[in-house]
């Protein structure tokens, strides 16, 4: 299930919804108004050690074709 971002146009609240299927939501949880717009949003990679885009576990063996 992915989870969207959303952005309401009446009153600028931005939210997140689980996505089942084709199904959206159909209004602002905030003010209910029906005028939302979904975002383009990032997705973050994180490690045990709250490190992005690297891994502490990887060691020097594992350089391309170093086997």
């Amino acid at each position: 299930m992915p989870l969207f971002e959303y952005q309401c146009a009446a009153c600028g609240h931005r939210f997140e919804a689980l996505v089942i299927g084709d199904r959206q939501p159909d209004k602002c949880p905030r003010c209910a108004a029906t005028t939302i717009e979904k975002q383009y949003s990032t997705f973050g990679v994180g490690g045990t050690n709250g490190g992005y885009g690297t891994s502490s576990r990887l060691g020097s063996n594992c350089a391309p074709g170093g086997g």
